[in-house]
């Protein structure tokens, strides 16, 4: 906690981005929701994407409004400062919350707190780029989630549907948990093939369909724009058969079973969640025709190639995905990986909402941008931390793995040396602006990626002798 809270204060009294004054690339959009929500709301509008996204920035407007402060760049600055350290108080309490629900061992509980705190986006981006969405994202969904796991039902959905505002996924995983948190029926079809083999098929399947789609098409200025190289042929084939081996490699050990949609349909009926469904439904309605009221369609948004850019951008480089995950959570993709058959079998034997879910995370976890997955961290903690808590760690492993996760936050790597800001400023992707463009995945450079992958190896071999030789079970 002492080291949570120092380093935490310590990057938010460091470096500000260069971009904008401090505010950077997307939160020019958010810091204008701060600054104008009470005439840019009723008068422009926002596009139909980010109207989704101004959760908290438009109650900083309310207030400032309310109480008559001008927003101005300071006021607006020290308001972000007080909400950061005030969800990260929130985060810290339902976590602790959940630990005890969940009654994990003393060490377990450590080792997940500094997988989910002691990682890039905690450590350095929070406060480096202030005005972003992902950490109240995550904290609405742990909350929700908490209650969710503790049967607390109508409180949970009613903090769930700040999501709509925030990161509408956090609103849908919340209510597939929901829906589909009781076993289905003896006879309920699902899927007769092995259901790791098939996700390692399918996906890269997929993003090689995307490829040659826009082949096809003659599009292959879209796909360079996505992968922000030129598109190699050649490259593109070995990078593709790279992500389908280490897919292959992780996925085979999930057996779980994978319910047709035709089972979800006749379960839906048969457990009568109509009821559920009228409850949340009505509202979330109204609130959805509520915002594309004073959505703008002049804005361009496609939901076409946010998806087309999930399956494309893997294969960039070969292995990406993984190395970027690991330089933005350190060594939480690792452990997930290294005890993949035991933290798949966790999440398929709670519930098929809960595995409904978890494809869904897996759909925003094969995006090398791994920033993506942070609103729904709290979805995969409780599987490994239940799984972890069945291996013989002692308190001197867990500090070490601690100290490497720390050690792999990189936070104490400085940004705005000389060069820096110009750098950004020209889109300089591969240059000096890799000490940030690095943590982005997709615009990772392949020396960053070379660098990374070495780091990965290594950590990787310590961490998995480290945790699987403790097992009391073979892998």
């Amino acid at each position: 906690m002492f080291v949570l809270l120092f380093l935490f204060t310590l990057s938010f009294a460091g470096e500000k981005t260069p971009l904008n004054n401090g505010i950077g690339y997307d939160g020019t959009f958010y810091y204008q929701v701060a600054q104008n929500f009470t005439t840019d709301f009723w008068t422009t509008g926002y596009d139909r994407f980010r109207i989704f996204r101004i959760f908290p920035f438009f109650l900083i407007n309310l207030f400032f409004s309310f109480f008559d402060i001008k927003p101005t760049l300071a006021n607006l600055m020290h308001s972000m400062y007080v909400l950061h350290f005030c969800n990260l108080a929130i985060l810290i309490l339902f976590f602790f919350k959940l630990t005890k629900l969940c009654a994990w061992k003393q060490t377990t509980s450590a080792l997940i707190f500094g997988c989910f705190f002691f990682n890039h986006f905690i450590l350095k981006n929070c406060g480096y780029e202030i005005f972003q969405t992902d950490a109240f994202a995550n904290t609405i969904f742990l909350v929700s989630f908490y209650y969710l796991l503790r049967q607390k039902n109508m409180l949970a959905i009613a903090i769930s549907f700040l999501g709509i505002f925030t990161w509408p996924t956090v609103s849908y995983i919340i209510w597939l948990l929901y829906f589909f948190n009781k076993p289905f029926s003896q006879d309920a079809h699902y899927l007769k093939i092995h259901t790791g083999k098939l996700l390692a098929l399918t996906l890269p399947l997929l993003s090689v369909g995307a490829v040659a789609a826009l082949y096809l098409l003659h599009k292959q200025q879209l796909l360079e724009s996505m992968l922000f190289i030129p598109a190699s042929q050649p490259l593109l084939v070995v990078n593709a058969i790279a992500w389908s081996a280490f897919l292959y490699i992780v996925l085979r050990n999930c057996d779980g079973h994978i319910y047709t949609p035709s089972t979800y349909a006749r379960e839906f009926i048969r457990q009568s969640l109509w009821k559920k469904l009228a409850m949340i439904l009505i509202p979330f309605i109204a609130i959805i025709l509520y915002l594309h009221a004073h959505a703008n369609d002049k804005f361009f948004f496609s939901e076409v190639a946010f998806i087309l850019q999930a399956f494309l951008r893997p294969l960039k480089y070969p292995f990406i995905t993984p190395v970027s995950h690991i330089c933005y959570f350190g060594i939480l993709p690792l452990l997930v990986i290294f005890l993949f058959r035991d933290f798949s079998k966790n999440i398929f034997n709670r519930s098929p909402g809960y595995a409904l879910a978890f494809l869904v995370f897996m759909f925003f976890a094969i995006d090398s941008e791994a920033r993506h997955i942070i609103p729904l961290l709290p979805l995969i903690l409780v599987p490994l931390g239940d799984t972890l808590d069945k291996t013989n760690l002692s308190a001197k492993t867990v500090a070490a793995l601690l100290a490497l996760q720390i050690a792999l936050s990189h936070f104490y790597i400085p940004l705005n040396i000389d060069g820096f800001a110009y750098s950004l400023v020209i889109n300089d992707y591969y240059g000096i602006s890799q000490r940030y463009f690095m943590n982005l995945g997709p615009w990772m450079s392949f020396r960053s990626l070379a660098i990374w992958t070495g780091i990965s190896i290594v950590t990787g071999f310590l961490v998995y002798q480290i945790v699987q030789k403790r097992k009391f079970y073979p892998f």
